[in-house]
C-alpha cells in the first residue's frame, strides 16, 4: 500500500464530519416534530406528540452499526440527489402503530412484544412514513422556501443493514431522532430520519430563499397549529326537544310503545346543549330544509362564550 493511500484511508474511516450545508437543523428538527403531531392525529386518530431527542451529524457507517435487527428501515428516494434518506422505526412504534391502525384502544398502553415484521406491518406503516415525509419537506420550507416539497419518496422496507445502500459508508449523514407520545395512555416510540448531507444540499439547491422564513419563530409556529387544532376541534351538540322530570316508578314502567306527548311548543323552542355536560349552547326553531328535519336557530350562542372561543382560535392571528 503506497502512503497516498494510507493516508486517504485513514482519511476516510476516520470519525470526522463535516458541517450541514443547511444552518439551523434543530430548529428544522423541532419544526418536524410539531408538524408531524397534526398529520399523525389524523392518521391514528387520538392525540400525538412529538418531541426532537437527537439532531446530530455522524458518519453513515456508525448509524448502520446502531441499528437493531430486524429492523423496519423504509428507503427514501430523493429527486435531483443520487443517494436516498432512510427512516428506521423502533420496534415499539412499529408495534403501537399497527395496534392504533388496526382498531387498538388510544386510552390502553398494552407492553409491546418482540416479533418479526410481517408484510401486514409494512403495509400499515407504509402510511405513517408518508405522512412524515410531507411533515418533515414542510419543516424543510418553513426554513429554506418554497421549492422543496414533492421531492422525497416512499419505496419499500428492509429488515437487515446489510441491506441498505443510501449512500457509502464513509459519507457524513444527519441523524433526527423523534419520540411520539401517542394516545391519552401516552403510548412512546422513537424513530431516527437519516439524511446524507448530500441530499440536504439537493433540498437547499431546489429552494427559492426569497420565501424562506430567515429566522423562523417556534413559538409562533407551535401557537399557530394550537390554534389550528383547537378552531378544527370536534365538538358534539344534540338538538334537544323536550325535557321530562320522571320518578323512579315512571322510568321502570317504560317499554317499547309508550307514548310521550310533545306540547306544541316543542316545536317552537328547541335546545341546542353539548353532549358532554348538557350546558346550553343556542336555542332554536324546528323545521325542514332540503327535505331534511333541520333546526333554524333564533336565540344565538352565549356571546362571552363566542368571544372566548374566538380569542383562542385567533391567538396567533388570523387562520389561513
Amino acid at each position: 500500500m503506497t502512503q497516498t493511500e494510507s493516508v486517504l484511508r485513514k482519511k476516510l474511516g476516520g470519525r470526522r464530519v463535516g458541517r450541514a450545508p443547511v444552518k439551523g437543523v434543530e430548529i428544522i428538527g423541532e419544526n418536524f416534530a410539531k408538524l408531524l403531531d397534526e398529520r399523525m392525529r389524523h392518521l391514528l386518530r387520538t392525540i400525538v406528540g412529538g418531541i426532537l431527542l437527537e439532531a446530530e451529524i455522524l458518519k453513515m457507517q456508525q448509524v448502520l452499526e446502531e441499528i437493531a435487527v430486524p429492523a423496519m428501515i423504509g428507503i427514501l428516494p430523493v429527486r435531483g440527489s443520487k443517494n436516498s434518506a432512510l427512516v428506521n422505526l423502533s420496534g415499539d412504534l412499529v408495534y403501537h402503530v399497527v395496534d392504533l391502525r388496526m382498531g387498538g384502544d388510544p386510552e390502553d398502553a398494552p407492553i409491546p412484544t418482540a416479533r418479526s415484521i410481517t408484510a401486514i406491518d409494512s403495509a400499515l406503516c407504509e402510511d405513517f412514513v408518508v405522512a412524515m415525509i410531507e411533515a418533515f419537506e414542510s419543516a424543510l420550507e418553513l426554513h429554506l422556501g418554497a421549492g422543496v416539497k414533492g421531492k422525497m419518496s416512499f419505496s419499500h422496507f428492509e429488515q437487515h443493514v446489510t441491506m441498505v445502500r443510501i449512500a457509502p459508508e464513509h459519507s457524513d449523514v444527519l441523524r433526527l431522532r423523534l419520540s411520539l407520545d401517542i394516545g391519552e395512555a401516552a403510548r412512546s416510540g422513537e424513530f431516527d430520519l437519516v439524511l446524507p448531507l448530500s441530499v440536504l444540499d439537493a433540498y437547499k439547491a431546489s429552494a427559492q430563499p426569497e420565501a424562506a422564513l430567515e429566522e423562523p419563530d417556534k413559538a409562533d409556529l407551535w401557537s399557530e397549529h394550537m390554534a389550528r387544532a383547537a378552531a378544527q376541534a370536534p365538538v358534539r351538540v344534540r338538538s334537544v326537544l323536550k325535557r321530562l322530570r320522571l320518578t323512579v316508578g315512571q322510568i321502570e314502567d317504560l317499554a317499547p310503545g309508550v307514548v310521550i306527548p310533545l306540547d306544541e311548543k316543542c316545536r317552537e323552542d328547541v335546545e341546542l346543549a353539548f353532549e358532554s355536560d348538557g350546558k346550553q349552547l343556542a336555542r332554536g326553531r324546528l323545521g325542514a330544509a332540503d327535505g331534511r328535519k333541520a333546526v333554524k336557530l333564533t336565540v344565538p350562542p352565549d356571546p362571552v362564550l363566542q368571544s372566548r372561543l374566538r380569542e383562542l382560535i385567533e391567538v396567533s392571528g388570523p387562520m389561513q
